[in-house]
C-alpha cells in the first residue's frame, strides 16, 4: 500500500462485534499495557462496556482482489461536533496509509463540524492525528484532548 491507500467506509453490523473487538484488541493491546497496564482480558473488559457496533464504521481498503476489511473507527456524533471514540487498525496493515486515508476520509465526512479525541500520549496514532492537523487542547500526564477543525 502506498500513500494514495483508497479506503471504504460502512457501517458496521451487529454480526461485526467479535471481528471489531478482536481488532480493538490486537491494535491497541500493546499501547493500553503501556499506558494503563490492561491486559488483553482488561482491554476486551473496556471494550464491551465503551464500544457500540451501532456506533462503528468499518475501514476497508480497495486493492486487486477487492476489499478487505482492516480497521473500525466508532464515531459518536454529539450534535455540534464528531468524537472519536475509538479507532484501529489491524496490526498487518499499520504504517501504510490505511489510517490515514481513513481518517482524511472521516474529516471530509465532518464538513463543517470539529472533530474530536482523546489519545495516550503513548500511542503512536498521536502523530498521525498531529500529521492530519489536530490540535492539542488539553489533557493529562497520560492522555491528550484534541480536536481538529476545517
Amino acid at each position: 500500500m502506498s500513500s494514495t491507500v483508497r479506503v471504504t467506509l460502512r457501517r458496521a453490523t451487529s454480526d461485526e462485534r467479535t471481528w471489531i473487538e478482536d481488532v480493538h484488541v490486537a491494535a491497541l493491546g500493546p499501547v493500553a499495557l503501556v499506558g494503563y497496564g490492561w491486559t488483553a482480558e482488561r482491554l476486551r473488559a473496556q471494550f464491551r462496556s465503551e464500544v457500540s457496533p451501532a456506533t462503528c464504521v468499518v475501514i476497508a481498503t480497495e486493492g486487486a482482489a477487492g476489499a478487505r476489511d482492516v480497521g473500525y473507527v466508532s464515531i459518536v456524533d454529539r450534535r455540534h461536533h464528531w468524537y472519536i471514540d475509538a479507532f484501529a487498525i489491524a496490526p498487518k496493515f499499520q504504517k501504510k496509509g490505511v489510517g490515514g486515508a481513513a481518517l482524511r476520509a472521516i474529516l471530509d465526512d465532518a464538513g463543517i463540524l470539529p472533530v474530536r479525541l482523546s489519545v495516550l500520549r503513548t500511542n503512536r496514532a498521536r502523530s498521525l492525528y498531529l500529521r492530519l492537523g489536530f490540535l492539542v487542547t488539553g489533557g493529562d500526564q497520560l492522555r491528550e484532548q484534541m480536536e481538529w477543525r476545517r
